[in-house]
């Protein structure tokens, strides 16, 4: 069983790994941003912010595959897995709402269909 964060290694799909460097670099540059007007944040914060560790369980589990496969290849416990993939669906859900608002009907079904995932 894996014990500890740096053993996570969850492989991704390319896709996903341009996704998540891009979300990366988009949090670099916001972290520098923030230091660079004097925003007083503790260090610990940012990686708190931006953990992507979760992204290839997300993603099996997406993908049809149990939980109980999963478990074994991961640090994280199971319930943080399934709060956190519930709040994931949860934002879908609510950005539909938002798309709806804004009249983007095509954006809207984008979420519902992620959120269905």
């Amino acid at each position: 069983d894996k014990v500890d964060e740096e053993a996570e290694e969850v492989p991704l799909p390319k896709p996903l790994i341009r996704i998540r460097d891009a979300m990366l670099q988009h949090h670099k540059r916001i972290e520098n941003l923030l230091r660079e007007h004097g925003v007083d944040v503790d260090p610990e914060e940012p990686s708190r912010m931006c953990n992507v560790a979760l992204m290839g369980i997300a993603y099996r589990w997406a993908c049809g595959e149990s939980l109980a496969n999963i478990m074994p290849d991961t640090w994280l416990q199971e319930g943080t897995i399934v709060r956190s993939i519930v709040r994931a669906e949860e934002l879908l859900r609510k950005l539909q709402d938002v798309a709806k608002l804004l009249g983007n009907m095509k954006l809207r079904q984008v979420f519902k269909e992620a959120a269905e995932l």
